[in-house]
């Protein structure tokens, strides 16, 4: 499925990613740890084309990806970063934002499905009719996740999704990815409890990527 092989980034004269090659299969579970600021934000961005490797090449089903094949390279994946988005409405229009881009509008949001991830991740679905500006930060980082697993794709790239959220609410989260076997998770993160529910650990330090048993 994704594969970095023999990928080198560097920035301001340091090396950020030496080398690294990884390969995840299809229905992995794995948690991407190591020092902050060690570059694993860098590694999503480069499997994403968001950002250039300086040397090396990422592949998807054994071939190269491409400029040319941005689109639809990162159509395939749920990309949620570290810091939910700003928005002025409620949480309801909050949750159906991604239908109303181009690339959604021939699908509809789901209400049942809105509540049956909102009830997994903890939240009432009658929060949907409060501010979302007057949520906390651990509830506007669920709603962010529960935005974008709405639309169903296949490969998760999660970074620090949890470091928000209070003991409760975190176990509910990663309980919920656990358990999710029909996707594929690359999780960034510095909470050791992933590995409680099952997911496989690779560690970057210095630049160099490796698993561990």
């Amino acid at each position: 499925m994704l594969e970095l092989r023999d990928v080198t980034v560097r920035r301001g004269g340091r090396v950020i990613l030496d080398r690294v090659g990884l390969a995840v299969a299809p229905g992995e579970h794995l948690v991407l740890t190591g020092p902050s600021g060690g570059g694993k934000s860098t590694l999503l961005k480069v499997a994403l084309l968001f950002e250039p490797a300086d040397e090396g090449e990422v592949l998807w089903d054994g071939r190269r990806v491409t400029a040319a094949d941005q689109a639809v390279h990162r159509a395939r994946f749920l990309y949620i970063g570290q810091k939910p988005l700003p928005f002025d409405g409620s949480a309801g229009q909050y949750l159906d934002l991604p239908f109303t881009f181009a690339a959604n509008r021939a699908r509809r949001a789901d209400r049942a499905m809105q509540d049956r991830l909102m009830e997994a991740m903890g939240l009432d679905p009658a929060l949907r009719t409060s501010p979302y500006g007057r949520l906390s930060g651990g509830e506007q980082q669920r709603l962010t996740i529960i935005q974008g697993l709405q639309l169903e794709r296949s490969f998760c790239l999660l970074d620090e999704v949890t470091s928000s959220l209070d003991q409760e609410s975190l176990e509910a989260v990663v309980r919920y990815f656990a358990g999710d076997t029909a996707r594929t998770v690359l999780a960034v993160t510095h909470n050791r409890q992933w590995l409680e529910f099952g997911f496989s650990e690779i560690t970057l330090e210095a630049g160099k990527l490796r698993r561990l048993p």
